[in-house]
């Protein structure tokens, strides 16, 4: 049993005119009260997002952004306060990018149809300045997005693609990631929303036809608000790790996870939620010998609370 603070974040942004605007959003922690913030340096202060953008006079209107955002990839946000569910699925903790640095277009060809298209360092956003070890190609990923319906309750769907030299040092192996997300309000109380993904990371320095690293797997998510203040949630996650290099989960493994949660808005910004889940672990008939004694089945419960205030 822990309580955790979670983070503390400031956005700032600000614009000049009508074409030019600048943000941040300051993440602030403290790792030993259980802060995802810290940084892989160890700092407990986390820039989750800084960039400029300039809007181009092209069609619609195209935006241009320079510095580090949020993957255009996917349903669940990097903010754990902005989603349904208290936990983060098992394809964004293990297969899915989260903040990346680089370039970024957006345009907006209509109010259904936009496009999202950059060119970032690297799809784990971490840099190497050691001689031989950098990339001389970038990464890059593209989405598209539909959107229908009024205010408040859109539909979406969302199709991504990412990939580019993961292996530091090596351009000729690729990674690939194929990702679609949809969310759909169903009358007035129900929302069904989910993502599918593939992912696989072409490995470097084994022997001839040793088989690449891949990922497969999706979430169905079910919520049902039956007042202005109470909402309640259904979550099926699959996460199937065909892993020989350790890339994602570290094991040869399948996850099914299940989640059922409440949320209660207390006030406007204030919102409380609980959230009971399940995680069934099946290993590969190698993983189960070498680390449980050839048990191939795991279970893993968690109760979890969460207290979010935003202002």
């Amino acid at each position: 049993f822990n309580f955790y603070l979670d983070q503390v974040e400031l956005d700032i942004q600000k614009s000049f005119g009508e074409n030019i605007r600048i943000r941040a959003d300051l993440d602030f922690g403290r790792f030993l009260s259980g802060s995802g913030r810290n940084t892989q340096a160890g700092s407990n202060f986390n820039l989750e997002q800084g960039y400029v953008t300039a809007n181009i006079a092209m069609g619609n209107g195209m935006e241009l952004l320079f510095g580090r955002f949020n993957a255009p990839i996917g349903l669940e946000s990097v903010d754990r306060a902005d989603n349904t569910a208290v936990s983060f699925s098992n394809v964004y903790r293990y297969l899915r990018p989260h903040n990346l640095t680089g370039v970024k277009l957006y345009y907006a060809f209509n109010a259904t149809f936009d496009w999202s298209l950059y060119v970032v360092n690297n799809l784990a956003d971490v840099i190497s300045t050691t001689v031989g070890t950098d990339s001389a190609i970038p990464s890059y990923g593209t989405r598209f997005g539909f959107t229908w319906g009024g205010e408040g309750r859109e539909n979406t769907i969302g199709l991504s693609y990412a990939g580019g030299p993961e292996q530091f040092g090596n351009n000729a192996h690729l990674t690939h990631i194929l990702d679609l997300d949809f969310n759909f309000h169903i009358g007035e109380k129900i929302t069904i929303g989910g993502e599918g993904i593939y992912r696989q990371d072409n490995v470097t320095g084994a022997f001839a036809g040793f088989p690449n690293s891949k990922g497969l797997g999706g979430f169905l998510l079910l919520g049902f608000a039956p007042s202005d203040t109470w909402n309640l949630y259904f979550r099926y996650g699959y996460l199937h790790d065909i892993n020989p290099t350790g890339a994602y989960t570290g094991l040869d493994q399948q996850i099914h996870d299940f989640s059922l949660g409440a949320g209660y808005q207390i006030t406007d910004g204030a919102q409380l939620k609980f959230e009971y889940r399940l995680d069934l672990h099946n290993y590969s008939a190698a993983t189960a010998a070498a680390l449980t004694g050839g048990d191939r089945s795991a279970l893993q419960n968690a109760i979890a609370a969460e207290f979010a205030y935003n202002f």
